[in-house]
């Protein structure tokens, strides 16, 4: 069975390759190889179209107009003409769910807050996935999650006693965490043979990498084992070969499978898997990239054709009449023949100057042959002239043609209109229809920096910590929104949460300031106009004013860059409606106040009894408290009072103890020596 664009299938069931690195290298050589079969016919037309831009295919001899490129310059200054701007906003925008705002202002904050810098990797990834959109019809890139690492010491945990609950330690903590987006030439992209973006299986990005980067990357023993085959200018699919790089690299490419949920880094010089890890970034889609921007789509097969394939050849009519036109415009110059032994009809014009006479030898002779008319002939210019007229005329014919294939109208590159002068209105027309295909092509420019950025913001919301939420916002630094940081950050890490982001085409493309003055100011006119006849309706019936103020809205709708204030007219609205729901006030009734009085009266004396008898209940409660402490007082000093007795007699009869026993002490002492004294009188006797 033959798979897309003629791939001859090999793979029953992934289940026939072994799931070691040896097994996964041999799978993904099969599918690598079916998918460079699929790109092959690609890569030569965007080789050739590329060339065609750069102006590689000149010849000596020929002459090369380039409309392509001129034709992509202006197609890209139109669609990105500024830097672009990214809005965020929740699906249901509740006017009082400050938490949501908040969140929303983060990250809106975060998202925007590289754009136009030195480090704008958001605009120059977008810049050049247009121009290589434009050019060879396959524009993509790609997003990342960087972070560094860093060892930090965490103090102890002790108790209010001073107890150490958990021990000081050293832990690794993520810092300078951010979320890259990098461009992808068109060269070094791959997927899976498919007929849509959804059956796409896997998506896979080339990477040149040196030997200390592959070193870096994969360890030190498998990087210094894998093959440098690869030069980084280096193009295969071309006769002709840009300057070599100094560096040897290996061709790593970086599969994102998203059958198994794995990314895979495949080598095919070295016979073995580099590495394979499970989905790092669990993103909604899988794949770290959006669909890419692809020209001439079909559902016959996901593969671009470039736009010049279809205009090719007008444009290679237009390079060979310019060539006939250079040519012939050399070839138109005064010259002649003129007769060889007429020597003065050379000198003269040679020699002659104003008011100059040049003799000739045998005048009558000279005259007899016709004179001048006789001796010279010039090279006829009308013919050639002619010629040139009509080459010139089939070149603008061709121009035209082109023009109508590729979308470029003589109103938007300012040049005059090749059949002459036009009615105001084939020209209106003229630049409605062209803007129509422009248009088109802006949108889907901003849906893919729309994706793009969705999934930077996904990036951010699932991987990213708090506090570099809070530090990169900048939010700290809003003391009104304080008490709504937490809570936030709680809804920016929640998975369930819808948020709204969108890069608008007129924030990116090349804005048109007299068209955008000139719609300003017709609907003011229009506004001024509706109000001027919705004023006597509202006077009579106020009632009127909301569905009146829908109206405005709707209108509204129409115009670009009406959200601000739209959303102005929403709480003009919703303030019309909260006060056409409170119920109309009606005049009192004399006995009802009355009566309300008397009620008022009744509850005052009620409530001042109430208070008596709390005043009351409360000096009862006081005075009862004033006896306890006084008992409690007094039990506290005769439980002292009999304490210290007890102590003294205690101590009273330590001392008595002490005594009676030193007296005895000292009694036995005497006794022991009135006894030595008479056991030494009994001796001497």
């Amino acid at each position: 069975m033959d798979g897309i664009n003629g791939a001859q299938s090999t793979i029953e069931s992934a289940k026939e390759f072994k799931s070691d690195k040896n097994g996964q290298y041999d799978r993904w050589q099969t599918e690598m190889q079916a998918s460079e079969a699929s790109f092959r016919k690609f890569l030569k037309q965007g080789g050739r179209t590329n060339d065609k831009y750069l102006g590689k295919h000149s010849t000596q001899d020929g002459f090369q107009l380039n409309l392509y490129h001129a034709n992509i310059e202006t197609m890209q200054s139109m669609m990105f003409g500024k830097l672009p701007d990214v809005g965020l906003s929740r699906k249901h925008a509740d006017a009082d769910d400050d938490v949501a705002r908040v969140a929303g202002m983060m990250l809106e904050r975060m998202l925007n807050a590289d754009i136009g810098k030195p480090n704008d990797q958001y605009s120059t990834t977008l810049r050049k996935a247009l121009q290589d959109r434009l050019i060879v019809g396959l524009g993509s890139s790609r997003v990342r999650y960087d972070y560094d690492e860093e060892e930090v010491e965490v103090a102890p945990v002790v108790d209010m006693m001073g107890q150490e609950l958990e021990p000081a330690r050293t832990e690794t903590q993520i810092t300078n965490e951010t979320a890259p987006i990098e461009y992808v030439h068109w060269r070094d992209r791959r997927w899976s043979p498919a007929k849509t973006w959804e059956e796409v299986r896997w998506d896979a990005y080339r990477t040149l990498l040196t030997r200390d980067q592959l070193e870096k990357r994969f360890g030190e023993e498998l990087g210094a084992k894998i093959p440098l085959t690869a030069d980084s200018h280096k193009v295969e699919d071309r006769d002709t070969e840009d300057s070599d790089d100094a560096y040897k690299r290996a061709e790593v490419w970086e599969i994102w499978c998203r059958e198994s949920k794995k990314v895979y880094w495949y080598c095919k010089d070295y016979p073995q898997i580099l590495d394979i890890k499970e989905d790092p970034l669990e993103l909604t889609g899988f794949f770290p990239a959006p669909r890419p921007m692809i020209a001439n789509l079909t559902t016959s097969g996901f593969m671009p054709i470039p736009d010049y394939v279809f205009a090719q050849d007008s444009y290679n009519e237009i390079d060979k009449l310019e060539t006939r036109i250079s040519k012939i415009t050399e070839a138109i110059k005064v010259v002649g023949v003129y007769d060889a032994s007429a020597d003065g009809v050379k000198r003269m014009m040679t020699e002659g100057t104003e008011n100059d006479l040049i003799p000739v030898d045998n005048w009558a002779m000279f005259a007899e042959k016709g004179g001048l008319a006789g001796t010279v002939q010039w090279l006829p210019l009308q013919d050639i002239a002619a010629t040139l007229g009509l080459l010139i005329n089939r070149r603008n014919d061709a121009k035209a043609m082109l023009y109508e294939v590729t979308g470029i109208s003589d109103i938007m590159r300012g040049a005059q209109a090749a059949g002459g002068a036009v009615s105001a209105t084939e020209r209106a027309l003229e630049a409605r229809f062209a803007s129509v295909r422009i248009q088109a092509m802006q949108d889907e420019f901003a849906k893919y920096a729309t994706d793009l950025i969705r999934l930077r913001a996904e990036i951010v919301a699932k991987h990213f910590q708090p506090e570099s939420i809070v530090k990169q916002s900048n939010i700290q630094f809003l003391p009104a929104d304080q008490q709504y940081i937490g809570p936030a950050l709680e809804l920016i890490k929640n998975k369930d949460i819808l948020w709204r982001l969108e890069v608008k085409p007129e924030s990116v493309a090349m804005v048109d300031y007299a068209q955008l003055k000139q719609e300003r100011t017709d609907y003011i006119t229009a506004l001024a106009t509706f109000l001027q006849s919705a004023s006597p309706l509202i006077e009579m019936e106020p009632d009127s004013a909301p569905m009146l103020m829908e109206m405005l809205k709707w209108g509204l709708a129409g115009f670009k860059g009406s959200d601000s204030v739209e959303g102005i007219l929403d709480q003009a609205i919703a303030k019309m409606n909260a006060k056409g729901e409170e119920p109309e006030q009606q005049q009192p009734d004399p006995e009802q106040i009355k009566a309300q009085a008397e009620q008022q009266r009744q509850q005052f004396e009620i409530k001042k009894l109430q208070m008596q008898g709390q005043i009351e209940q409360s000096k009862q409660q006081h005075e009862m408290q004033m006896a306890q402490m006084a008992a409690q007082a007094t039990a506290s000093q005769q439980q002292s009072d009999n304490q210290i007795k007890q102590n003294q007699e205690q101590a009273q009869a330590t001392l008595n103890m002490q005594e009676e026993t030193h007296e005895t002490d000292e009694f036995i002492k005497r006794e022991q020596a009135r006894a030595r004294i008479n056991r030494t009188n009994d001796d001497n006797d």
